[in-house]
């Protein structure tokens, strides 16, 4: 990745502050993001062999196009996947163990797994003391530990999807080594020798613009089993420790800094914040037990299933254990505490201030350090990548009073070249620059777990439908149950916190009992599913259809969080006020959310296909029935034979009819 390795630290901000915006349309992103990811597929399809020069260039492209997207059965992906995998046994270099950290992330194989856990504790073993990273991350990987990974983890592969690899027992401490993880076996003794033998010669020379790498592959590893825990102690200390007088931070050691590594900074904050709200989120709900799983019962004779356990019928509930404990009596349950204003920490104070200093020199009321560029060109598309992952990650339309999409739209749409690139002035090659500028537009969201915690939705459901452009640049998806970027960003509290206003109790319900009162309904996920676990009674019907009813991404997100603690009725219920709730989805949405990571979602969104009675939700719905979730797989079964009235045994069979009907 030669233009990567050579020119990623000549960043700096883009100042455009010539005509008003043209304002693209919809179609014309959406054309350039096709024209774009046209161009990448021509360029990067003889992408195999082994030169690792060309390594990340290649991994980054192959995301742009996954975002774009491209099927991951089309022969470029295909090629740039086995690359990729092949490359990654033996490849040390930040940049490029990121990408390929992201890249196969993204792609989303099980088989994967162990190779991205081998990637990942490379970036841990190459982080320096500062918490941060320069160029090359370990020393080269020797011929016989190279043929011991490629053997072990490549046999790992082949029961991927079938039986998950038995994760290796804890091992003892070794000095001030991190604690080990739920690694593979084979990574975990990879990852002790690596640790042991990287252990206090790591480069004390670092930049940001590899560190900025090297934290989202670090948060990228951690989903996947690897402990990073003190990784990301060190970058919470370093981006809080070096932050310049102005808000931002320098590419090395001192100086003004620039725009760019001021996203960089963002990025390693908003970490800091994500394991914040974890801990946040496990104090505020005490009370939810963990599901125990129960233990398996002899065989009996089945009955006829009752009302609603019918795997043919349309509202299809999977059927719970049998309770192997009394029901509580009932008793007036505990009201929920009020939530206290929070003051502000270190963190948030050093991104109110990090925001400030982006926001002004967007405006073109800052001076940038070495490396300013003309004014009003596409000259540097790495600050605009930095920059979406800014606005995406905290969720905002506005860096201070500028559209930062819309910005970036204006000036990257008449700058595409005829043959569908972008080539800035940078330059690190049409091909990285083009995939930065396809990123850009497709609002791609590398870190969603992590946009879900810092955007105060903490159990991160996931609820991305699509890859599509927003409706207009600097708009929000028109989905309201999609976790679209909010108009301002969050909310920074001042010192001492403003009292917040006292909301409006709400109205009594009004049943045939004297009833209670509800208390006022909560604001975050994690509140309103704490209220609805709790409600009992009367009130658990009205909590729920308040939750069904409502508007906004967090009472679907609460939803999902609270059905795995829900048995029996309740959660039968739940079930169905989710899919009732989905009913509302525009068919894109729908389309998105029977792809989602959260099976629940899936399901749910399954069955509103079929109760919209839409029947242009047919091949979706054929598509769901090979759903990896036996339930989902289920739920749109019911779907198809409720829209169509048709029966058929096998997948291939309802293709076949599909076809022939059209």
């Amino acid at each position: 990745m030669t233009h990567l390795r050579t020119g990623l630290f000549v960043a700096s901000v883009l100042f455009f502050v010539g005509s008003a915006a043209q304002g693209a349309n919809p179609k014309e992103i959406d054309d350039a993001i096709k024209n774009g990811a046209a161009y990448l597929k021509k360029s990067l399809s003889n992408a195999d062999g082994r030169d690792g020069e060309t390594l990340g260039q290649t991994a980054l492209g192959g995301l742009a196009l996954l975002e774009a997207g491209t099927p991951v059965n089309d022969p470029v992906i295909k090629k740039i996947t086995a690359r990729i995998r092949d490359a990654s046994y033996s490849e040390t270099r930040t940049y490029q163990i990121t990408l390929c950290i992201l890249y196969l992330d993204r792609l989303n194989d099980p088989a994967d797994h162990p190779l991205i856990q081998m990637l990942g504790v490379r970036l841990v073993a190459g982080q320096n003391p500062n918490g941060g990273w320069t160029y090359d991350c370990i020393a080269a990987v020797p011929a016989a530990t190279e043929r011991f990974l490629r053997t072990k983890l490549s046999e790992a592969t082949l029961t991927a999807g079938k039986q998950a690899p038995e994760p290796a027992k804890p091992a003892p401490a070794a000095g001030k080594l991190p604690a080990a993880g739920k690694l593979h076996a084979d990574v975990e003794k990879y990852r002790q020798g690596l640790m042991a033998a990287e252990y206090g010669k790591r480069n004390r020379f670092d930049d940001n613009s590899n560190t900025q790498f090297g934290v989202l592959g670090v948060w990228t590893a951690r989903k996947h089993g690897v402990p990073v825990e003190h990784a990301l102690d060190l970058i919470e200390k370093r981006f809080l420790g070096t932050q310049t007088p102005s808000g931002g931070w320098p590419y090395s050691g001192f100086g003004q800094g620039s725009p760019a590594m001021t996203c960089a900074g963002l990025l390693g904050l908003a970490t800091a914040v994500g394991r914040r709200e974890e801990r946040l989120l496990r104090a505020e709900l005490p009370n939810l037990p963990a599901k125990k799983p129960n233990p398996p019962e002899k065989p009996t004779e089945k009955p006829n299933p009752p009302a609603g356990t019918d795997p043919n019928d349309p509202f299809f509930n999977p059927p719970e254990p049998a309770k192997k404990t009394p029901e509580p009596a009932k008793t007036k349950p505990p009201e929920p505490a009020k939530a206290k204003p929070r003051k502000p920490d270190a963190r948030d104070t050093a991104i109110k201030r990090a925001m400030d200093n982006l926001a002004d020199a967007l405006a073109g009321n800052r001076r940038v350090g070495v490396g300013r560029r003309e004014m009003g060109n596409v000259n540097d598309l790495y600050f605009l990548w930095s920059m979406e992952r800014v606005g995406v990650i905290y969720g905002i339309d506005k860096i201070g009073k500028t559209d930062w999409y819309g910005y970036g739209v204006d000036l990257l749409i008449p700058a595409q070249n005829e043959d569908g690139s972008w080539v800035g002035r940078g330059s690190y090659g049409a091909d990285v620059e083009t995939a930065f500028a396809i990123l850009f537009l497709a609002r791609s969201n590398l870190a969603r777990d992590l946009s879900a915690k810092v955007q105060h939705d903490p159990f991160g459901t996931e609820l991305r439908a699509g890859n599509s452009p927003p409706s207009a640049p600097g708009g929000t998806k028109s989905d309201p149950v999609v976790a679209a970027p909010k108009t301002t960003p969050p909310p920074m509290p001042t010192d001492p916190p403003a009292k917040p206003a006292e909301p409006p109790p709400a109205k009594p319900v009004v049943p045939v009992k004297p009833p209670e009162k509800l208390k006022p309904a909560g604001t975050t996920s994690a509140e309103i599913a704490a209220e609805l676990f709790r409600a009992m009674g009367e009130n658990w019907t009205a909590s729920l259809q308040r939750v069904r009813d409502a508007k906004g991404p967090e009472h679907t997100s609460a939803l999902l969080a609270v059905l795995p603690l829900l048995e029996g009725d309740r959660k039968k219920q739940a079930r169905e006020a989710l899919a009732e709730r989905l009913c509302r989805m525009n068919a894109t949405t729908l389309r998105g959310m029977l792809k989602a990571d959260d099976t629940e979602l899936r399901r749910a969104a399954a069955l509103a296909c079929a109760m919209k009675d839409d029947k242009t939700h047919v091949a979706d719905l054929i598509a769901a029935l090979e759903d990896k979730d036996e339930n989902v797989a289920k739920a749109a079964h019911a779907g198809l034979k409720s829209l169509t009235g048709k029966d058929f045994a096998t997948p291939a069979e309802w293709r076949a009819w599909h076809a022939k009907e059209k």
